[in-house]
């Protein structure tokens, strides 16, 4: 897991404002719209709702994706300064470490890491992607 956090925290710092820096006001609301039409929106909200309940079933405490999430979004707001966009960002990545802490594996999720990972802000259709997360994360 350290290793993870390692690649995520990294990423974050690095990578991120570098991927927020191509995009402009217009883009960020078309994006957040994006994300809110069924096809994103509902496969979202399906793997949230597999891991908070797995969560909550073990007991997990959200120390580790909480510190993320806040990193995340007071990055995102310090350089956009759009707070919807600085919440749906730092969700997105809740949700990535908080699959890996149970070990829970998504193509959808993985695709959806990529689309970070190859300096886009995800939106839209996500073509499912298999192969593990912890190892999309670590390359």
């Amino acid at each position: 897991m350290e290793q993870i956090l390692k690649r995520l925290n990294s990423f974050i710092e690095n990578d991120l404002p570098h991927i927020l820096s191509k995009y402009n006001e217009d883009d960020f609301d078309r994006i957040l719209d994006e994300r809110d039409e069924v096809a994103f929106s509902e496969r979202w909200m399906g793997i949230f709702d597999i891991i908070e309940e797995e969560f909550k079933e073990r007991k997990i405490d959200k120390t580790i994706s909480a510190t993320l999430r806040e990193k995340v979004f007071k990055l995102v707001y310090s350089i956009t300064n759009h707070s919807d966009l600085a919440s749906y960002i730092s969700d997105d990545y809740g949700l990535i470490i908080q699959s890996i802490e149970i070990k829970h594996n998504d193509w959808w999720l993985n695709s959806l890491w990529l689309e970070y990972k190859n300096g886009n802000l995800p939106h839209g259709t996500l073509v499912e992607t298999e192969g593990e997360l912890i190892d999309l994360i670590i390359k």
